[in-house]
């Protein structure tokens, strides 16, 4: 299984031009042996103790 990991920025300010970017958290993208991703994980420094996690939708309904 491989892990990508995505570093999040969010734009801090602009200057003569130029943008300045604070690095906020980091996004990791689980995948399978085939490449097919399986989860993501964000944590962000907004909510410190939080891990907020994405699946991939599935074909099958759900019942709940």
């Amino acid at each position: 299984m491989a892990t990508e990991n995505m570093k999040l920025r969010v734009k801090a300010g602009e200057k003569e031009g130029k943008n300045y970017w604070d690095t906020c958290g980091v996004l990791f993208i689980n995948r399978n042996d085939g490449g097919e991703i399986t989860s993501i994980q964000v944590r962000q420094n907004m909510f410190p103790g939080v891990e907020m996690v994405a699946f991939p939708k599935k074909d099958e309904p759900v019942t709940e």
